[in-house]
């Protein structure tokens, strides 16, 4: 037998037991998700993770690319539309809160100040002396570490010279809006602080550039005069008041241990039980990067955090200033989340055409109407078709569930929620605060319009008495169209497949009668009949409980 036939036979028999063992499932309810092994103590610092950009982008642009070519069972479950489904999810298809991702608003709505504060304590204090620990005197836009007069450290970062409030500002409003949708993020603060009230430390450092651009930069003793010069590359506030604007980003609690991979497990943590590209919040994290346009998702743009004495590490997502409409140093521009960096479906596509093909971000003008937010334009965002500077292997595993799941949490977001994350960023112009309110807010009705069309946004399933009710993502959330001429296509079955109840609803509730308590569990699908939209069931199941006297949820299955 030949080796191409041999391979074929074998991606036809995964994906026909696949199929199979998927439809002799439906009847059963979901099993109950796995305890996960967690606060398990690590007792010694775990090792640091420090890999170069230029690997990283290597690796994820064509080995790793070449790898999932290569993988016959993911090629199968892709070309049969059934993939890897995401790992560390429970019965109800949720994610458990865990050192990567905590429930916020997309389980409860937060209040606007909430939102506003995002996970800040207290910035620090421009009242009293800072000491200068370290200096980065490289690039466009220079930064300094400090010592507030409580003792707590921050990275200062400014503004471009010829762009005021643009970086500081995206990377606080970015900030907030990650924090509230359930990420770990630091504490970032916008600051106006006084040049007079620094001090150096002694033994603070200049870190300057080799003559041959060669890292890591090399570093000397600072001196007062160097530090100024440094300042007078920062942009002072308007006022004349000498007094400057900049990002104030405190130390994250813990030790360092490098940032996480996209790939894989930390094989030095016990807690770190699924790979990573089949992390839920992960590729969620797809929908939730392309709202905010988060094109910089490189894994030097994630952080480990490892505190000695919980023996636990947290998972960071750090550094914000090249989204929205800012590419860190300078507005941002119509290629950002249209291709990846370097694109090899965009060059395969140019060599196939020898170049006659345009992209549409290539004819695109880049139009900057206010300077401090950058470049706003949505007419080329297509939510399935955002892409990251680099390709993210969790962003290339997502499926339609794992994207419903940050569509929810994108489209939990409230137009006065958005608002006060924007007024975090202290905008000085209030045009440019409504454009970026305005960017954010039809991006996130986009994402609403898209997902839950593609996907069955039928949610928040729960029982009282006899009633089982659920609510209509896109109903609720207005992405129906006026007026939402909606009905609920229903059916249940028994757990042997036998056919107890179909109708149609025009309400988002059933009943469930008190003739079925006896058997083992009920299948209830459902699902919305609107024009426009043909989604597949979701299968809640439930089941009498004796005991306690009432019906109660078993979990449920997303089919989509």
């Amino acid at each position: 037998m030949s080796t191409c036939r041999a391979a074929l036979l074998c991606v036809t028999a995964v994906a026909g037991f696949g199929l199979i063992a998927g439809c002799a499932a439906r009847h059963l309810p979901p099993p109950k998700g796995l305890t996960p092994r967690v606060n398990i103590s690590i007792p010694s610092r775990p090792h640091s993770r420090n890999p170069p950009l230029a690997s990283e982008i290597l690796d994820k642009t064509l080995s790793y690319q070449l790898e999932q070519l290569l993988d016959l069972p993911h090629l199968a479950r892709r070309l049969t539309d059934n993939p890897y489904e995401a790992g560390n999810v429970d019965e109800f298809d949720e994610v458990p809160n865990s050192s990567w991702f905590t429930h916020r608003n997309g389980r409860t709505a937060m209040s606007l100040e909430s939102v506003k504060r995002g996970p800040t304590t207290a910035g620090p204090d421009t009242s009293d002396i800072w000491t200068v620990l370290s200096v980065k005197s490289v690039g466009v836009t220079p930064g300094m570490i400090i010592a507030d007069g409580s003792g707590r450290r921050y990275i200062i970062k400014f503004d471009p010279v010829a762009y005021p409030e643009l970086g500081s500002a995206t990377e606080v409003v970015a900030s907030r809006l990650l924090h509230a949708a359930g990420f770990n993020v630091p504490e970032n603060f916008i600051v106006s602080f006084d040049p007079q009230r620094l001090r150096l430390d002694d033994g603070a450092e200049l870190s300057v550039e080799t003559n041959d651009k060669r890292r890591p930069l090399t570093r000397r003793g600072l001196a007062m005069a160097e530090l100024h010069e440094m300042l007078g590359r920062a942009n002072p506030n308007p006022d004349g008041s000498g007094v400057i604007r900049a990002l104030a980003s405190r130390f994250l609690p813990g030790i360092p241990v490098g940032p996480f991979s996209y790939t894989g497990r930390r094989g030095d943590d016990p807690n770190d039980i699924y790979a990573h590209e089949h992390r839920r919040e992960l590729r969620g994290l797809y929908v939730v990067a392309s709202w905010i346009n988060h094109a910089d998702m490189k894994e030097e743009n994630t952080l480990d955090m490892y505190d000695p004495e919980s023996g636990q590490i947290t998972h960071y997502l750090i550094d914000f200033g090249a989204s929205m409409g800012s590419n860190s140093t300078s507005p941002s521009n119509p290629r950002r989340g249209q291709a990846n960096s370097f694109d090899l479906k965009d060059s395969l596509t140019r060599l196939a055409t020898f170049g006659l093909y345009v992209h549409g971000y290539e004819r695109a003008p880049q139009l900057v109407r206010y300077p401090s937010v950058g470049y706003l334009e949505n007419d080329l965002f297509r939510p399935d078709k955002w892409k990251p500077m680099y390709p993210a292997p969790p962003f290339e595993s997502m499926t339609d569930r794992d994207a419903f799941w940050g569509a929810r949490i994108v489209t939990s977001f409230t137009d006065a929620q958005i608002a006060a994350a924007v007024e975090a960023g202290q905008l000085s112009d209030p045009d440019a605060a409504a454009a970026l309110l305005e960017f954010l807010i039809e991006r996130r009705d986009r994402i609403g319009l898209h997902w839950f069309a593609r996907v069955n946004p039928l949610d928040r399933f729960g029982i009282d008495g006899q009633t089982l009710s659920f609510a209509d993502l896109a109903v609720e959330r207005g992405y129906t169209g006026d007026p939402p001429a909606t009905r609920y296509e229903l059916s249940i079955r028994t757990q042997d497949g036998a056919l107890l109840a179909a109708d149609e609803l025009d309400t988002a509730q059933t009943e469930l009668q008190s003739s079925w308590q006896d058997f083992d569990h009920l299948v209830v699908s459902l699902r919305p009949r609107r024009e426009g939209h043909r989604s597949k069931p979701v299968l809640v199941y439930v089941r009498w409980n004796a005991v306690a006297g009432g019906w109660e949820l078993m979990g449920l299955r997303r089919l989509d």
